[in-house]
């Protein structure tokens, strides 16, 4: 007998050390659907063999189905409240500032933060970035510091000019400076799984809640707050809202960023 869906998420997050249980099931079943059709995989008993047998599916599988886009001064309004009150406030009140980016894609958000600190006249000593994703290919990719032309959309001229150079061999392609490229850390995490160091100024967890049931959104969201400092900043994507935020002790500041008050 063929093996069905459930049967091969369950033998999959197995395989691959990740809690599918964690995401929207649909979400789940249409990205392994896609990817089995790309690869002219008939039914899921080839694909979960695969997993097993064939690391470069299993990494193809990883790749397809974590969230892996992104790009510059995404949200452009958000980065600029950022810019002009969230990130001097705690730059007066930090001797340095702690920031996490989870998950972190190709690097392009935790980057755009880099380069706003720099553009702030803070020196390199003054804060740290750490950036997390679950899949290894794109984190090589976002310590490569290369993007496509697309992902400097709404960058500006000014700063193009100033932090990125065009690729010598590859048309349409641009190379982050070395110096913002040194300015964030990056590291292989499961956010469902893994621990979660502790102290963060600003955590940045944008564009990930959509895809996750509502429990695990909500374990999720406790999980952040409880490394988050007090009185601190909590940023999604735009499109994700925390309903009652109160009861998570947050209060909305701007768009999808919170501030993190249990005395509220």
């Amino acid at each position: 007998m063929s093996l069905t869906f459930s049967d091969f998420k369950n033998q999959a997050k197995e395989v691959l050390n990740i809690d599918l249980d964690g995401y929207k099931l649909d979400r789940v079943e249409r990205r392994t659907k896609s990817l089995m059709r790309r690869y002219d995989v008939n039914d899921f008993d080839e694909c979960i063999s695969l997993i097993k047998n064939d690391t470069a599916f299993k990494e193809a599988y990883l790749n397809h189905f974590t969230i892996n886009t992104s790009e510059f001064f995404r949200n452009p309004e958000s980065f600029k409240f950022l810019k002009n009150d969230i990130l001097p406030e705690l730059a007066e009140k930090k001797r340095k500032i702690r920031i996490w980016s989870a998950p972190c894609s190709n690097g392009c958000e935790p980057y755009t933060l880099a380069i706003i600190l720099t553009e702030l006249g803070l020196a390199s000593n003054r804060f740290e970035i750490y950036a997390s994703d679950l899949d290894p290919g794109i984190l090589d990719q976002a310590r490569s510091g290369i993007y496509r032309e697309n992902s400097l959309k709404n960058v500006s001229t000014k700063l193009r000019q100033k932090y990125f150079k065009p690729h010598p061999e590859k048309d349409n392609f641009f190379v982050l400076d070395s110096k913002i490229r040194r300015l964030v850390n990056f590291e292989e995490k499961d956010l469902i799984n893994g621990r979660f160091d502790r102290n963060w100024d600003l955590i940045l967890s944008r564009n990930f809640f959509i895809y996750l049931t509502k429990d695990m959104k909500d374990q999720l969201i406790k999980k952040f707050l409880s490394v988050l400092n007090q009185d601190y900043y909590f940023f999604l994507g735009n499109t994700e809202y925390i309903f009652s935020a109160e009861k998570y002790d947050l209060e909305k500041v701007y768009q999808s960023i919170y501030r993190y008050n249990k005395n509220n």
